[in-house]
């Protein structure tokens, strides 16, 4: 059976599904397209109209799937595995949810901040001072709060890492990338804790071997202009 994932190494999304491909031990071959660059765009709306341009799209013999969670669970359940839980519907129902929270509310809540103060994109994000304010407002409340959460907590679902931990550290190492500098790392024990955990993981490594941080966050200025 062939693989093929479509986007491109350093997007978290498709690292997410690349991380779980590792730990399940399935070849995937990696389609690079990168939307906000032009990059083989066309190529990836002639096989996945629905996709809209957005990335990661999987395609294996007898599937084509659009939407990481689906791509994310699909291959969690090629073999046997942990990833889902202990195997109880309760606990793949808790994994869902959190999959669906860093999906739906915690990406897109720092992409208003981060998103465009992105440098050299051909197609950037549009950018208003005061919107990235207020998203840098929303962020670091969202963000906070979910610390509290974190008090005390190795793995988001029962005492192994899942799929949950995965999408949750991979998009909060988005943060890292542009707006989450040391300062506010230091001052985020609980979340960076289970962040060193997801990264430290064998099939992390395998696929991100060091996750890029920056020490200070990029300033509210239009990169563009």
């Amino acid at each position: 059976m062939e693989y093929t994932i479509y986007g491109y190494e350093g997007n978290p999304r498709t690292r997410i599904l690349r991380i779980i491909a590792a730990h399940q031990d399935i070849k995937i071959n990696l389609e690079t397209v990168v939307p906000r660059q032009y990059t083989n765009v066309d190529t990836l709306l002639e096989q996945f109209p629905r996709s809209y341009g957005k990335i990661p799209a999987f395609k294996g013999d007898n599937i084509k799937l659009t939407e990481v969670p689906a791509i994310a669970f699909y291959l969690a359940k090629l073999k046997p595995c942990t990833l889902l839980g202990d195997g109880s519907l309760e606990q793949e129902a808790e994994v869902t949810s959190w999959v669906t929270w860093a999906n739906m509310e915690l990406l897109i809540v720092m992409a208003k901040w981060f998103l465009p103060l992105c440098p050299g994109l051909k197609r950037p994000a549009p950018y208003n001072k005061e919107a990235v304010a207020a998203g840098k407002t929303a962020a670091l409340a969202f963000l906070d709060k979910h610390e509290a959460r974190m008090q005390g907590v190795e793995f988001l679902v029962g005492n192994s890492i899942t799929i949950a931990d995965i999408f949750v550290a991979v998009y909060i190492s988005r943060g890292m990338q542009y707006i989450l500098g040391k300062e506010w790392r230091d001052s985020h024990p609980n979340t960076m804790a289970h962040f060193e955990r997801v990264a430290a993981w064998g099939p992390t490594k395998q696929i991100v071997p060091e996750f890029e941080k920056i020490d200070v966050e990029l300033p509210n200025e239009n990169p563009y202009a």
